[in-house]
C-alpha cells in the first residue's frame, strides 16, 4: 500500500484497517458499491481529494485485488474479493446514522446511499414476495430492484422496458424513507411520481420507513 502506515500486526483486524484506514478508501469503495464507475465520477463525488490522491488510492486497491479495471473500459468496479466489504461498509454507515444527532439534512443527503443503507438494514424477510425493477430520479438518479427478498441498489439505471419511475426531490424522499410522510400524501400532493407498479413502491417505502424507525430509535425525533 505504498507509504500508509501500516499497523505491524499479525491480526486480521489490524490487517484489514492498514487499507481501510488510510484517508478516502472507504468513501471510494461506497461509491463503488453502487456499481461501475469511471475515475471522473468517482472524482466528482468527491472533488476534495484531487486527482492525484483517487489515482494512488485507486492504484493501491487494484494492487491487492479489491479494485479492477479491465481495458478497454474506462471503468473501476469492485472484484469478488472487494464485494467481501459490501456488508462491512455499508454497516459503518448504517452506526454512522447514530452520530447524526441533527438527523438527516435533506439539502444535502444522498438519497442512492440512503437506499444503499437500506440493503443491509431491511430484515430478512421483509421484502419476501415482493418484485420490483425502479429507476429513481430524486436528487440523485439510480435504481432499485427488488428480487427474492434482496433490495440491490445501483447508480446505472435499470435497462429495462417493464421498469416502474419514481421522481420526486430529495427531502421527499427522505420524509418516505424515515416515515415522515407517507407515499399516498406525497402522490397526492405531486411530490411524488410514480409511473408503473405504485402498490410496490409503496411495500417498499413502507419497509425503508419501519427499518428506519428500528435503526433510530428516536435519534432523529
Amino acid at each position: 500500500m505504498g507509504a500508509v502506515r501500516m499497523y505491524g500486526q499479525a491480526c486480521p483486524l489490524a490487517m484489514a484497517m492498514d487499507v481501510l484506514g488510510e484517508r478516502w478508501t472507504v468513501l471510494i469503495l461506497r461509491e463503488l458499491l453502487l456499481g461501475p464507475k469511471r475515475f471522473s465520477e468517482i472524482l466528482d463525488r468527491m472533488p476534495s481529494i484531487g486527482p492525484n490522491r483517487l489515482t494512488d488510492r485507486l492504484r493501491s486497491l487494484r494492487s491487492i485485488d479489491v479494485v479492477s479495471k479491465a481495458e478497454p473500459t474506462p471503468e473501476y468496479s469492485l472484484t469478488e474479493f472487494g464485494e467481501g466489504l459490501r456488508i462491512p461498509v455499508i454497516g459503518l454507515g448504517l452506526w454512522g446514522l447514530g452520530l447524526m444527532s441533527d438527523g438527516v439534512d435533506p439539502s444535502t443527503a444522498r438519497t442512492d446511499m440512503v437506499a444503499l443503507c437500506m440493503t443491509v438494514a431491511i430484515a430478512p424477510g421483509r421484502l419476501a414476495g415482493l418484485a420490483l425493477e425502479c429507476d429513481v430520479d430524486a436528487g440523485e438518479r439510480f435504481s432499485m430492484t427488488v428480487d427474492d427478498g434482496t433490495l440491490r441498489v445501483r447508480s446505472a439505471p435499470s435497462h429495462t422496458t417493464s421498469s416502474t419511475t419514481v421522481s420526486c426531490d430529495a427531502g421527499t424522499f427522505i420524509a418516505l424513507s424515515l416515515g415522515n410522510e407517507k407515499p399516498s400524501a406525497a402522490s397526492e400532493s405531486g411530490r411524488l411520481t410514480v409511473d408503473g407498479d405504485v402498490e410496490a413502491v409503496d411495500h417498499l417505502f413502507v419497509a425503508f420507513a419501519e427499518t428506519a424507525r428500528r435503526l433510530t430509535s428516536d435519534r432523529w425525533a
